[in-house]
């Protein structure tokens, strides 16, 4: 204890804490892991509940945080009373989350002065307040926490007495609350590791110790008119499809959100329980609901798939009966009083305007109420827009007055007011196309609801410490603490001193839409909520009812303002980008469905639900989170993109075959959409091949069409052709298809060259015939031996004259000349007369001409 008595942040004196452990112990209280318990070993470390939340309530790491993590779970009683509790009390557990163990743990609870002015509170929420006034005495933890490892913690404090043991509150109003943890580190110096702040709200001071008896409060401010819009939503998880396609979502998470442990299935059963229909807090509460969620869950209690996180086939969902469960009990919830549809998908509307989206916008808005009332068979406020965050510029206001919005839920900051900020009332609005009014929320009370809008860095104030944490804005018992702090101290306050009269209007919480509450955090609210009405605080108002009364006659209007700030946390332009050229593509194929066609599903059943879906891409789920964003976008310009593709020329398995140049070709158009469509089929230019114009073709929804396509073909052998299917706008849907076509018929090229060498042989042929007939003399020669000698010889036979004939062969006398017949080209089989040959005997003198031949001489056999 010397090492702490020596440090200045930390003055623990051991005789002062010895002097004091009587009452510590009557009015402290810790529950601890004595040392070497199991439960402060790293084997029981666990990691932290907010890595399994869903986005977008998933909470970052925080760069400041130090080697502890304190996460509270219940603090009691959330508002102080003279007729509550006398002490105050809160639990959770101590995480160490670095990897060196630490000892000589103190905790204490400490305290701030009560806020006095709105600036304060918001510094207090930002933690830049001071909470410092009271600072009683640390309480030690026994033990050392391991790495990794946790202990639960509880201290109970009393709420007043003596300031070095208690909370020595002495006055009503809002103060700033820090649950405070030192430690020393293996490696380090004594210094504050985790520190959680929030506000306590202190309505009436309860009895004092001893005799001192509860402080009278001064009388309260009249009853403030009080209504409560309570957002029901979640990020969009649905994947969009056509008619006869199972219902698809990206994860499971919604499963386990409405089961009754779950976020969403906890807040519907806080309503059911703390805000019954009848009652005075429902009266006060306004229930605004996401349109899109309550369809995916109408969706999933049919059955449904998951998208599997590394690609493959979807999977079944497990969440078909918590679905429906949650989706009759939020029904029943919603029947009881006001329900206002939010854009569906809770749309960035002002995002989409600017982005040339505003028609998109603007069926969001009027799609979102319908399918509302048609799910939960429940009444729906109309003509009323809560546009994201409250704020709206003049181009979206146009839009959602296209929508039948003539009045819109508009932060006080969302309208310039001048000098005196207002944060209630019902006016109208200037610039407008159409007359509009606007009933104001408090921006106070949605910065209280929504948390610290980036982390604190650390505290030069305290040397250096962590900074504190805060549990608003995130999922957690704790998370509406700041809220219904803020809430009192904007009762309390009472009317804005020195401003002129706000218009009529009840004061209007509004928490963003995307709210991180579960259902202990709403239940405590909606428990508050119906303690100020017991009180006499507050005073229930229908926010239908305002919505439909309008502003008061003669109420000033107001010009909308868009505040900077807001622009910047607008859904990223590359993802609305990316929502525009999708929208043009469905538009594109939309104009190919044919309407009335009597088979299959109609245009706006099939292409209804994907431009619906342009709407969760820029979801105000997807704020803060760019990249998430495109990502979502991108998603849904590919699910686009292959529907389109599914209107395409099917590829044959083998080529076709040609046999004649004008053989017509057989090409299948398949459509893999639900409904009959329209389209243009054309044959891409090719060498080789050309092809007449084709009609436009009517293909039925998940068939098949076989056309007839006349070509000519202009060339033989094997080539490759693309068939392609166009939109009557002429844009493409499915990728060119490749057709192999074989062509065994001769091409034009082919018959020419064939016709030039069929008449050159012919004109050579002739040439022949023509030079034969003219220049060479008729043969008249015989085939056989000849009768005289060779030609050159002594025994050359002289030629006889027609009047002198030779003899002939074999004595027949002289042979006649052989006729000229002028054919070039003789049989050779035709029977001819032998040539005679002249044959020399090989002994004595040369035969008598005319003799004719003589055999040869006879030998005698030996």
């Amino acid at each position: 204890m010397k090492r702490i008595a020596t440090l200045v942040a930390i003055p623990v004196r051991v005789a002062t804490a010895l002097a004091l452990t009587g009452l510590i112990l009557a009015g402290l209280t810790f529950i601890g892991l004595l040392p070497g318990a199991p439960g402060a070993t790293a084997a029981n470390a666990a990691p932290s509940p907010a890595a399994s939340l869903p986005e977008p309530f998933q909470q970052g790491p925080d760069d400041t945080a130090g080697p502890l993590r304190l996460d509270l779970t219940q603090l009691s009683p959330r508002v102080v009373t003279s007729t509550g509790p006398s002490t105050l009390t809160f639990s959770g557990t101590l995480t160490n989350t670095g990897d060196q163990p630490i000892d000589d743990l103190v905790i204490r609870m400490q305290r701030g002065n009560a806020l006095q002015t709105e600036g304060a509170l918001r510094d207090a929420l930002d933690g830049d307040g001071r909470a410092d006034a009271i600072t009683p005495q640390f309480t030690p933890i026994p033990g050392e926490l391991a790495p990794r490892g946790q202990m639960p913690v509880r201290l109970t404090v009393p709420l007043r007495g003596a300031p070095d043991s208690s909370l020595a509150l002495a006055e009503t109003g809002v103060h700033e609350l820090l649950v405070n943890v030192n430690g020393v580190p293996s490696d380090g110096r004594r210094a504050r590791l985790a520190a959680v702040r929030m506000l306590l709200p202190v309505l009436s001071l309860p009895p004092g110790p001893g005799r001192a008896g509860p402080v009278v409060a001064p009388p309260p401010p009249p009853a403030t008119p009080f209504s409560m819009l309570f957002p029901i939503t979640d990020t969009p998880r649905r994947v969009s499809t056509v008619p006869g396609e199972p219902t698809l979502l990206t994860d499971d998470d919604l499963a386990a959100s409405m089961a009754p442990s779950g976020r969403l299935g906890s807040l519907v059963a806080a309503l059911a329980a703390d805000a019954p229909p009848g009652s005075r807090v429902r009266a006060a509460t306004c229930l605004a609901i996401d349109p899109d969620l309550v369809e995916t869950a109408s969706l999933m209690r049919a059955g449904y798939q998951v998208q599997q996180p590394g690609g493959g086939p979807p999977v079944p969902g497990t969440g078909a009966a918590v679905a429906g469960q949650w989706l009759d009990s939020l029904a029943a919830v919603a029947k009881g009083g006001c329900v206002i549809a939010l854009p569906y998908a809770d749309a960035d509307l002002v995002a989409l305007t600017r982005g040339g989206l505003g028609q998109l916008a603007a069926q969001t808005i009027r799609d979102g109420r319908q399918i509302l009332s048609d799910v939960l068979d429940a009444p729906v406020t109309p003509g009323v827009t809560w546009p994201v965050g409250g704020v709206a510029d003049d181009a979206t206001l146009d839009e959602i007055a296209s929508a039948d919005g003539r009045s819109v839920l508009l932060s006080a900051d969302g309208v310039d007011q001048g000098r005196v900020q207002r944060h209630s009332g019902v006016v109208p609005l200037v610039g407008g196309r159409l007359p509009q009014f606007a009933v104001l929320t408090d921006p106070l009370l949605t910065r209280a609801a929504a948390g610290p809008s980036a982390a604190s860095g650390p505290d030069p104030s305290t040397g250096g410490a962590v900074a504190s944490s805060t549990p608003a804005g995130t999922v957690g018992a704790l998370s509406t603490q700041d809220l219904i702090g803020a809430l009192v101290f904007r009762i309390e306050a009472g009317p804005i001193a020195g401003g002129p009269t706000a218009p009529a209007g009840p004061l209007v919480l509004a928490p963003p839409h995307q709210w991180a509450v579960e259902g202990n955090g709403a239940a405590a609210l909606l428990t508050t909520v119906n303690q100020l009405i017991g009180e006499g605080r507050i005073v229930p108002t229908a926010l239908d009812g305002v919505l439909a009364a309008g502003p008061s006659a003669g109420t000033a209007p107001l010009a909308p303002a868009y505040p900077l700030r807001s622009g910047g946390q607008e859904t990223p332009t590359s993802a609305v980008d990316i929502v525009r050229k999708t929208e043009q593509e469905i538009e594109d194929l939309s104009s190919a469905a044919v309407p009335d066609s009597g088979v299959g599903a109609t245009p706006e059943e099939a292409f209804g639900p994907l431009r619906r879906g342009l709407a969760r891409p820029v979801s105000a789920a997807w704020r803060g989170r760019p990249a998430e964003a495109v990502a979502a976008a991108s998603a849904a310009a590919a699910r686009v993109a292959d529907l389109r593709a599914s209107v395409r020329v099917l590829e044959p398995p083998s080529p076709y075959s040609l046999g004649t140049s004008d053989a017509p070709i057989l090409i299948t158009v398949a459509n893999g959409l639900p409904v009959t469509v329209e389209v243009n089929v054309q044959i891409l230019p090719s060498a080789g091949l050309r092809v007449a114009p084709i009609p436009p073709q009517q293909v039925p929804p998940l068939g098949r069409r076989q056309i007839r396509v006349s070509a000519e073909v202009t060339r033989s052998g094997q080539f490759i052709v693309q068939a392609a299917v166009r939109t009557p706008n002429g844009e493409l849907l499915g990728p060119p298809s490749r057709l192999r076509v074989r062509s065994t018929a001769y091409g034009t090229i082919t018959v020419w060259l064939t016709a030039s060498a069929g008449a050159l042989l012919v004109v050579l042929a002739v040439r022949r015939v023509l030079r034969r007939v003219r220049g060479e003399p008729a043969r008249t020669a015989q085939v056989g031996p000849a009768t005289g000698p060779l030609p050159g010889s002594p025994d050359q036979a002289v030629p006889l004259s027609p009047e002198h004939p030779g003899p002939g062969p074999a004595g027949h006398g002289p042979v006649p000349p052989a006729a000229k017949t002028g054919d070039p080209f003789p049989d050779p089989l035709q029977p001819t007369d032998r040539l005679p040959v002249a044959r020399r005997r090989p002994d004595g003198p040369p035969r008598p001409p005319g003799r004719g031949p003589q055999p040869p001489p006879r030998v005698p056999s030996p």
